[in-house]
């Protein structure tokens, strides 16, 4: 019996190794199933305060072959990827000064802990009557919402750094270039792709919290428009667009994230 119940063991661990992906999909498959079937049920109830799936597809649909979905989508576009962009420079950069420069950390560390506390809607009315409404403000305010897990993670990802690996380097003799490129660099990447994968996720947010508290437009007057003339439906379908788009672009951010440390996973077995 003992032998019979660790083989029937090894068999299911060897299936579950051998079809992790698929299982994985199958999870995942399983649970947007429910999370569609209990929309529709409470959609069904609640009327129209609540449209059902069905009515949020077809509302979506039309948003995006006639409505205005796809024009506000560009104008969103843009300063998503200008913030995100920013995001991944600034972030990078200053994440490494600070831990590799100690007069850098100890000259701004603490004001980047005060900011990264306070509220960053507390401050839109400040950026609002100091640089006015356009392109840039809402740049800033949504970089100031979406910057701080890349910065802090790089930041301590490079501070981490076991002093045996930079020991292991200067007795070799590595250049500076050479530290960087050999252990700092891979050191830290994990760290960094970590918090552009949650970055991603927040550009979207601080996009649209930009767009609605500085002169909306794109995706969040879209949103607007939808609340203003009570129609669940066109808010549901503006929602499930947005939720849908972060979800693609995160599995794009954890696609470029297996790439660049493909090694990690070598290394461990």
């Amino acid at each position: 019996m003992p032998d019979t119940t660790r083989s029937f063991g090894a068999r299911v661990a060897r299936f579950r190794t051998v079809n992790a992906w698929w299982i994985q999909i199958a999870c995942y498959g399983a649970s947007m199933a429910l999370l569609v079937a209990v929309w529709e049920a409470l959609g069904n109830s609640f009327g129209v305060l609540f449209v059902p799936f069905s009515t949020t597809v077809v509302r979506l649909w039309e948003l995006l072959h006639s409505g205005p979905l796809l024009p506000a989508l560009l104008v969103s576009g843009k300063l998503y990827l200008v913030t995100l962009t920013i995001n991944i420079v600034v972030g990078v950069g200053l994440g490494l000064a600070l831990a590799r420069v100690s007069l850098i950390a100890a000259a701004f560390e603490r004001y980047i802990f005060i900011l990264y506390a306070t509220p960053t809607i507390a401050l839109v009315p400040f950026i609002s009557v100091l640089f006015g409404f356009e392109f840039g403000p809402r740049v800033l305010v949504a970089v100031l919402i979406s910057i701080f897990p890349i910065l802090l993670g790089t930041m301590e990802g490079a501070r981490s750094i076991p002093r045996q690996h930079l020991d292991v380097a200067a007795i070799f003799g590595s250049t500076e270039r050479q530290l960087w490129r050999d252990v700092i660099v891979p050191y830290v990447t994990p760290y960094a792709m970590s918090g552009i994968k949650q970055s991603i996720a927040l550009s979207m947010a601080g996009t649209l919290v930009a767009e609605f508290f500085l002169n909306p437009d794109g995706v969040a007057a879209v949103l607007l428009q939808g609340t203003t003339i009570v129609d669940s439906g066109w808010v549901l379908a503006v929602t499930l667009f947005i939720a849908i788009i972060a979800v693609l672009l995160v599995g794009i951010g954890e696609l470029i994230e297996r790439y660049l440390v493909k090694w990690r996973k070598a290394s461990v077995g």
